[in-house]
């Protein structure tokens, strides 16, 4: 049987209206699933994480991916359309000039509040379990879901793949990060490539020094975010399979 996704419109907490899709199995009607919220890299949308929802949803779980601020559906403020700016040319200074800019014009601080509004609207839908919720967080998603665990203790486990831009969230961005890890001991997984040229690499590298709750994974390459999937996917999946007692 399949079920159509559950599309969802959150507010957040400046007006803006976040938009998403809840993705979930189509079988055992009557089952609480887990839920898996995911946030995405810049410039991106929910549609990134395709590959995870389906590797997650035939493992047994929910999954809420959603457009961060100025991506995607997410755009309508109470001021207008915001959008981020994007990229124009290669490399990473256009790319790190294009995001330099959005920081401020879309208001990037606020993904961590973002995505514990998104968790929260996930929590209470009538077929999710609350008490076995993920999250998973891409480049600034990863930095923001890392922040956002600070309010949601109450979490399974956390994923990260390449997290970048900690300063986005303000110049204590990164350390306040390692003092979230240190405080919450959430089981976390957090992947990035060795030589990812937007400081992924070093951020696992300070983020799960001598944090036994944390595991690091670095791989071989400069690929950023999401690029890295498939080569760490069977050792996430097992990881959330684990935390989420999935399949």
């Amino acid at each position: 049987m399949t079920l159509a996704p559950l599309e969802m419109s959150v507010p957040a907490g400046d007006g803006l209206i976040l938009k998403g899709t809840l993705t979930y199995p189509g079988e055992n009607a009557g089952t609480s699933f887990p839920l898996v919220v995911l946030a995405h890299q810049y410039p991106a949308t929910r549609d990134s994480y395709s590959p995870l929802v389906s590797d997650l949803v035939e493992s047994g779980a929910a999954t809420l991916a959603f457009d961060e601020r100025g991506h995607g559906a997410s755009i309508l403020s109470p001021s207008g359309i915001t959008v981020i700016d994007a990229p124009v040319g290669l490399g990473p200074e256009a790319f790190g000039t294009a995001f330099v800019s959005s920081i401020s014009k879309v208001g990037f601080s606020r993904i961590d509040d973002d995505i514990l509004r998104v968790v929260s609207w996930g929590a209470n839908q009538n077929f999710i379990d609350p008490a076995r919720m993920a999250l998973v967080g891409a480049s600034i998603g990863g930095s923001g879901v890392l922040l956002a665990l600070g309010n949601l203790p109450g979490l399974r486990a956390v994923a990260t793949l390449g997290a970048a831009g900690a300063p986005a969230f303000g110049a204590d961005g990164p350390s306040r990060v390692r003092q979230t890890l240190e405080r919450v001991t959430v089981p976390c997984f957090l992947a990035s490539s060795r030589d990812d040229p937007f400081d992924g690499g070093a951020n696992v590298t300070a983020w799960s020094q001598d944090l036994s709750h944390v595991t690091g994974r670095l791989v071989a390459g400069s690929a950023h975010a999401m690029a890295i999937y498939f080569e760490v996917r069977d050792e996430l999946l097992r990881f959330l399979q684990r935390a989420l007692a999935l399949r």
